[in-house]
């Protein structure tokens, strides 16, 4: 049974209202489905439609997290059902999320909660992100058209006309990979705060230990040396493809070296101030900061930063 939430903790408050279930909570996970498409008529919707994705996750993640005898899964298939009514005069479109969000965030909240092993659950995130991959490669994504590329240029008016041509040409090369690395980010994110609400109703703080012995394995790691390897010598021939999934094999990696900086911070120091730069600079300078870090990430399974400390699952109890 869970826990009553602590006085005041309002995030623990949601999340056991969640995990109760009931209609009401079937209806608000319906709004929060369709929120994102919402966000996406709005002119800052590259900002907010990210953070409603996650929000989709930590949500359904929370309820596979603490589903008992399918409860959870119940109040899933209400939602849906009551987003599939409209559906049927607006079109399947308000069903996109139930593919996008709800679906590998239930995926990964099943695993973890049945492994207890936080690393097993990202990396099958990191694998249905490959499959998005290889299923966007053959089928092929809309924006070639001239509407698209028109309006990319506008965005990158500022640049000189040959280099805005380049990085369109990019852009347009590796498309497949940047949209399962975004889809990958939202899942991980929406994972991980599904964990956190659930550690509010558990174990406060359980998660922050979790993450900080967060550890792919080496042979992940050596799985994501050969598909940067593969990529910087293929380039983007093929299409791209080869850098698209390099691209998305080095995030699990580049969680791991966010959690080696929270390891290194628990030590105080000055390395207590690392994750108040390296966040920022990760938003603002991402190509520059991420391989770095990612490469930390890889090094850690076999020279162990954290001082020997063995790897520390998820505990889901």
């Amino acid at each position: 049974m869970t826990k009553a939430p602590a006085a005041g903790d309002r995030l623990a408050t949601l999340a056991a209202w969640l995990v109760g279930g009931g209609w009401p909570v079937a209806a608000a996970l319906a709004l929060l489905g369709v929120l994102p498409l919402l966000a996406a008529l709005l002119p800052g919707a590259i900002l907010l439609l990210p953070l409603l994705l996650v929000g989709n996750g930590a949500v359904v993640s929370l309820l596979a997290l603490e589903s008992e005898g399918g409860r959870g899964v119940r109040w899933l298939l209400w939602a849906v059902l009551l987003l599939a009514v409209p559906a049927v005069a607006l079109g399947p479109a308000l069903l996109v999320p139930v593919v996008f969000a709800w679906t590998p965030a239930l995926i990964a909240g099943y695993t973890l909660r049945s492994t207890r092993s936080l690393p097993l659950a990202l990396l099958l995130l990191t694998l249905l992100a490959v499959v998005v991959v290889l299923l966007a490669e053959t089928v092929g994504l809309p924006g070639g058209d001239a509407q698209s590329r028109a309006s990319v240029t506008q965005m990158l008016r500022g640049l000189d006309p040959q280099i805005a041509g380049e990085v369109l040409d990019v852009v347009w090369a590796l498309a497949s990979g940047l949209l399962a690395l975004a889809l990958l980010s939202t899942w991980m994110g929406g994972l991980l705060a599904g964990r956190s609400l659930q550690a509010r109703l558990r174990r406060p703080g359980a998660l922050a230990a979790e993450f900080r012995g967060l550890r792919c394995g080496r042979a992940y790691g050596l799985v994501a040396v050969v598909a940067v390897a593969v990529a910087l010598g293929v380039g983007l021939g093929a299409g791209g493809l080869a850098v698209e999934l390099a691209m998305v094999s080095v995030m699990p990696l580049l969680l791991q070296g966010l959690a080696v900086m929270h390891r290194l911070a628990l030590r105080g120091g000055g390395w207590r101030r690392a994750p108040w730069v390296v966040y920022p600079l990760l938003v603002l300078a991402t190509p520059q900061v991420a391989p770095p870090l990612a490469l930390v990430g890889l090094m850690d399974n076999w020279l162990d930063f954290g001082n020997g400390s063995p790897p520390v699952g998820a505990d889901p109890r």
